[in-house]
């Protein structure tokens, strides 16, 4: 079996879990009891467990020098939380099994990029072909889901997030044995973690990761409580499993046409259109619109997310020298899917709880601010780096002895 088709069954088995979780398991938490703010707590504590756990199973992969033995760890760890899910009753237990089961499977994900990147270099894999696999699982996981819910009790979603787990410690079992790469001593480190702090405190650095964290915000109602709002305006679960699905197709959309739209537009009119439509989104949304004007503001998820992401990723790779592009880059992730988006789905729990739907109103709002900073961006920063290269900081301390 080749690589690509080992990757791609991989990634396939990971978003299956995902197609699932992601959309219902907020409709399972409802029917065990939990109200709006327990749910969006659920969500949220969940999503700062990524800021410092991921990395801590990375270096642990990085040490023993096989990402495969930790990435299926992992998987069976995941596995074996997610069936605690079946006995638990009450927020509390089933807040920490969340917990536990957000803290182990989204850290096989950077285990997994990692061979993946490194395949894409050394063997010259099609990544995005590839990964693709994932967007279509998540696809066909999501609008099964929501069939099956027609005719099951919410309990069913558990049981098809284990079936989908089970799936992924076969696909991870399929990764091939490649040893991590032995590090050398960094040298100038000193010099290094200066212009990390640059960086990372530049003004213009701050307000774009800010903006575009923002952005990704906007998708808090959406992501804790966007299945529940659908089905207490009457949408059926399979409609309400195909509206995620059409959201995922457009970002596979948005992504197959990533180059030429990268090139045109540049990162910070990618956020710009990212925010606007954002506000034009959630808006609409928020006045419970007939339902082929939903499937169509769904499309608008591969401008909301996708355009934010591309955004993101190209003002990384322009505003940061390339020995620091990652750190710059995690640093960017860090805040987007841990910090603010766990920040505002928190915030997000009681104003959902009085609103109902009209809670979109106030992510249309998030998605003003994340405008109006991106378009203070766009006056600062004109495409350079923003922190020094490392020859020049050489430079600056020979001059200084």
């Amino acid at each position: 079996m080749s690589l690509a088709i080992r990757l791609a069954t991989v990634y396939g088995t990971m978003f299956l879990f995902t197609g699932v979780y992601l959309p219902f398991f907020p409709v399972w938490l409802k029917s065990k009891g939990l109200d709006a703010g327990e749910i969006s707590l659920v969500v949220a504590l969940s999503l700062f467990l990524r800021i410092v756990v991921s990395p801590f199973f990375a270096s642990v992969a990085d040490r023993l020098g096989d990402r495969r033995r930790v990435a299926l760890w992992l998987a069976w760890a995941s596995l074996g939380s997610a069936a605690l899910f079946l006995f638990v009753e009450g927020f509390g237990p089933i807040l920490l099994v969340a917990l536990v089961l957000n803290a182990v499977f989204p850290s096989i994900s950077p285990l997994v990029e990692t061979i993946a990147m490194r395949a894409r270099i050394e063997e010259g894999m099609n990544y995005g072909r590839v990964r693709l696999w994932g967007s279509i699982t998540f696809i066909a996981a999501s609008a099964g889901a929501g069939w099956l819910l027609e005719w099951n009790a919410p309990s069913i979603v558990v049981f098809c997030i284990v079936a989908a787990l089970v799936c992924n410690v076969a696909g991870v079992s399929l990764l091939p044995r490649i040893p991590a790469p032995v590090r050398k001593p960094a040298r100038h480190g000193e010099k290094r973690f200066a212009a990390i702090l640059e960086i990372g405190r530049h003004p213009v650095f701050l307000l774009f990761v800010l903006s575009a964290s923002l952005t990704q915000a906007t998708h808090a109602v959406y992501y804790a409580f966007g299945s529940l709002a659908w089905q207490r305006q009457g949408y059926s679960d399979t409609a309400i499993g195909l509206l995620w699905a059409t959201g995922v197709v457009a970002e596979i959309v948005l992504f197959y046409i990533s180059g030429p739209l990268m090139a045109r537009f540049g990162a910070v009119r990618l956020v710009m259109l990212a925010a606007a439509a954002a506000i034009l989104r959630w808006s609409v949304t928020a006045l419970n619109p007939p339902v082929a004007l939903l499937f169509l503001m769904q499309l608008l998820h591969g401008l909301t997310f996708g355009a934010a992401h591309l955004g993101a990723v190209q003002f990384v790779a322009q505003a940061a020298p390339p020995r620091l592009a990652a750190t710059a880059q995690s640093l960017y992730a860090a805040m987007a899917s841990g910090v603010i988006m766990g920040l505002v789905t928190i915030g997000i729990g009681p104003v959902y709880e009085a609103l109902g739907p009209h809670a979109y109103f106030a992510m249309a709002g998030v998605g003003v601010v994340a405008l109006l900073g991106a378009f203070m961006v766009g006056r600062r920063w004109h495409g350079e780096v923003l922190a020094p290269e490392e020859d020049g900081l050489e430079r600056q301390e020979e001059h200084g002895n």
